[in-house]
């Protein structure tokens, strides 16, 4: 079978966890919206994993809100509302041998939910440092040999020190500390706060290294929620760009509905945090409206809150 999965870290346990239990031959690792636009040929013999459902696919594991299937739609798989897609597939394949992954499906639930420590953006380390090595700047190619790679060393020792001290690994992490630094420089000279909302529009950047989603909120700690408007690489659609929205979970918590928001032009993700694509032309308004959004709902909450 082939599996189809995400790029993040949840997207590798996934793919760690279904090679120990299904006869994967082949890993294709893609972004939400490209399953969305039905860019992907997806067959009976496919297993899709941490992305939104395709109905020609054989198996489908999710667990983000957006993607949640109507009452009585028929599948192979499962979803459920879970901290993260791997935990889904753990709970789902009720399999001793995948008891081993245990400890490390803690780490990946805290870190695909957004449950990650200050401390970690600011000096990342263990899981989480590891799961910012898997999506980078460099080519896709490059990245998704990375990632079978990373697959590999999972399955044979799902341990995160054990996997950083790989000499692979290894010249990642060192890589993505100067991105770290580097991201940081670009967002202050990017980023404005439009009311409670961090805006970034980082598509003017030639060369934009990945950062970690929540270092801007201890840049800009007053902020409630993020809006980022990103570039795609060079072996990315060129008319397309990037929109994320995410809440500051260090902060004032912020009950707006970013996946549902997402949804509506074409994206997906959770309460808290999501993405889209959409075209060059229609990115800055879309983020815009998004920005408004999100401030007219906390100026309602704050107006609601008075008048009790």
């Amino acid at each position: 079978m082939r599996l189809i999965t995400h790029t993040d870290l949840d997207g590798i346990m996934c793919a760690a966890l279904l090679s120990d239990v299904e006869e994967v031959l082949e890993i294709k690792f893609v972004d939400p919206g490209s399953i969305q636009a039905g860019k992907i040929l997806v067959g009976k013999n496919d297993i899709i994993s941490d992305l939104p459902f395709d109905k020609r696919c054989g198996l489908w594991f999710d667990h983000h809100e957006s993607s949640k299937p109507k009452e009585g739609a028929k599948f192979e798989g499962a979803w459920k509302l879970a901290p993260s897609a791997a935990r889904v597939i753990y709970d789902y394949c009720e399999n001793p041998y995948l008891e081993k992954y245990a400890p490390a499906l803690v780490e990946v639930d805290k870190i695909d939910s957004g449950q990650v420590p200050l401390e970690q953006v600011k000096n990342p380390s263990g899981w989480f440092l590891f799961s910012n090595t898997l999506e980078t700047s460099a080519p896709k190619k490059v990245d998704d040999e990375y990632r079978r790679h990373a697959i590999m060393l999972i399955r044979k020792n799902p341990d995160a020190q054990a996997i950083l001290s790989d000499s692979r690994v290894a010249r990642r992490v060192s890589q993505v500390k100067t991105d770290f630094a580097l991201f940081e420089k670009i967002l202050l000279e990017n980023t404005v706060m439009d009311g409670k909302v961090a805006f970034s529009d980082l598509r003017a950047r030639s060369e934009l290294p990945r950062g970690n989603n929540y270092l801007v909120y201890s840049l800009f700690p007053s902020a409630v929620s993020s809006v980022r408007i990103m570039p795609y690489s060079e072996d990315e659609d060129k008319d397309t760009v990037k929109i994320s929205v995410g809440h500051n979970i260090y902060g004032k918590k912020c009950g707006f509905d970013v996946g549902a928001a997402m949804k509506k032009i074409g994206g997906g993700g959770h309460k808290p945090v999501g993405g889209a694509t959409v075209k060059k032309e229609d990115a800055e308004a879309i983020a815009k409206r998004l920005v408004k959004e999100i401030n007219d709902f906390e100026e309602k909450e704050r107006e609601n809150k008075g008048s009790v």
